[in-house]
């Protein structure tokens, strides 16, 4: 009676302890929760008037009060080598936030076309924005998915994958944002970009 007693307390030790380490596990929970903005008929006629491309939009909901910074960016690849990326930005925060990314096509004459990426962060009361330079391209972007979940859970210090874009005329993209998915597309696709958004606990700017 006695050892099965011992048994018995044991093995509820045993759960209480994989029960705490589950519940402290960070892997398991969320810093942030990204949730794409949806677009309607009028919010499409509104875009498309002014030009956009490519425009994402996701309500960033911060969950760990640790969170200090937000970083975007845009990273561009060609011929399967990664370029500079395309613009590059971050802000300080602790609330939750809007996040933007568009680009725009024009041309200034008949011939060339170019092409402009604008990243926008907003908490409601301020606003931080970015834009690329203005570049000249061979074609617009020809195939791009993006995040379709209604809601993304992020970690700290891990990038998110948003969007993934390639070049009109090139082999068009797998299904999925993974990682390998991702390293495909790049090796099978002339010009290929990359949207990705990432949260940190530190205050450095990358």
């Amino acid at each position: 009676m006695s050892r099965l007693f011992k048994i018995s307390i044991g093995f509820l030790i045993l759960l209480a302890l994989i029960g705490c380490r589950n519940e402290n596990n960070p892997a398991k929970k969320a810093d942030g929760v990204l949730t794409p903005v949806k677009q309607n008929e009028r919010n499409s006629q509104i875009i498309s008037s002014l030009g956009f491309d490519t425009l994402l939009m996701y309500d960033l909901n911060i969950k760990n009060e640790e969170i200090k910074m937000i970083h975007v960016w845009v990273e561009h690849f060609k011929n399967g080598e990664k370029q500079e990326d395309i613009v590059r930005g971050a802000t300080a925060t602790n609330e939750d936030m809007t996040l933007a990314s568009a680009k725009m096509n024009f041309n200034l004459d008949d011939n060339t076309t170019y092409a402009q990426w604008t990243l926008s962060m907003t908490d409601g009361t301020g606003s931080t924005t970015l834009q690329s330079p203005v570049m000249e391209v061979d074609t617009s972007i020809g195939t791009a998915q993006s995040q379709l979940n209604d809601k993304i859970n992020i970690e700290a210090e891990k990038p998110q994958a948003l969007a993934l874009m390639v070049k009109d005329g090139s082999n068009g993209i797998r299904v999925g944002l993974d990682k390998d998915v991702i390293e495909n597309t790049v090796k099978e696709n002339d010009e290929v970009y990359v949207v990705r958004v990432m949260i940190s606990k530190t205050e450095e700017y990358e």
